[in-house]
């Protein structure tokens, strides 16, 4: 998940940045978020573009910009990221409704506030609308299955789109899909999706989609503990939501 932190306090940017940090190693440990701080909304609209933030925690007392300015910027552009406001008062609660915000949390909170922030804000629902970008074509990470090399392109196969190729080094789609533990690399020049498995047979991954993604002896035993590994965190993820 990417995170963006916008407060022209850095102490309140360090404990937003930890509260991120803990919750996700509490709820999906493996996963850590990707933070970015901004000391206020001209910083951070100087660059943003749609789609590249999942979830955005906005300070609403600023110099400059507002929060609720620099939240009606984000929203011109953005339909989709998740928007907190960060304050120390309420009076802005009905008028955050018009940016679509998902959270308020109100200055000074503790970590109980800010889990229950994350609930309202819909995680689940937000990493299950991540993605990758190859070559400007957005990729679902939920609709990947397996990735491998052909010649010289790179290869990513999906269960509604067929095979997707691209001509970039298959080192850097494996740098796009590293930070999610659900991508096991199979052996060199082929990564599978353990969320798309349905099982281990032999020596192949089944797929849930039809078809299987062989792999070496040697590679069984590794293959089996990141596997059930990954297993075990799912299960552990679907007691604690």
């Amino acid at each position: 998940m990417r995170a963006a932190i916008i407060d022209d306090m850095e102490l309140c940017r360090e404990d937003l940045r930890g509260c991120l940090h803990r919750y996700f190693n509490e709820h999906y440990a493996g996963e850590a978020p990707d933070v970015a701080d901004f000391e206020n909304g001209e910083d951070f609209l100087s660059g943003f573009t749609p789609g590249a933030w999942d979830i955005v925690f906005i300070d609403q007392y600023m110099d400059g910009l507002s929060g609720m300015e620099t939240a009606r910027k984000i929203r011109e552009k953005d339909a989709l990221a998740a928007l907190v406001f960060v304050t120390t008062s309420q009076s802005h609660a009905v008028e955050s409704y018009g940016v679509r915000a998902c959270g308020y949390l109100v200055k000074p909170y503790n970590y109980g506030d800010f889990t229950k922030t994350m609930e309202l804000a819909g995680v689940e629902k937000i990493r299950n609308a991540r993605f990758i970008s190859v070559e400007r074509e957005r990729v679902l990470l939920r609709e990947i299955l397996w990735c491998d090399r052909e010649a010289h392109y790179t290869q990513i196969h999906t269960d509604g789109r067929g095979v997707l190729r691209f001509r970039v080094p298959f080192g850097e789609l494996a740098g796009l899909l590293s930070p999610y533990p659900q991508f096991l690399p199979c052996y060199k020049g082929c990564i599978v999706n353990a969320e798309r498995v349905e099982r281990m047979d032999g020596l192949d991954f089944v797929m849930d989609a039809g078809g299987k993604v062989p792999f070496a002896q040697r590679e069984k035993k590794r293959l089996e503990g990141l596997y059930h590994a990954w297993l075990f965190q799912r299960e552990r993820e679907e007691a604690l939501l």
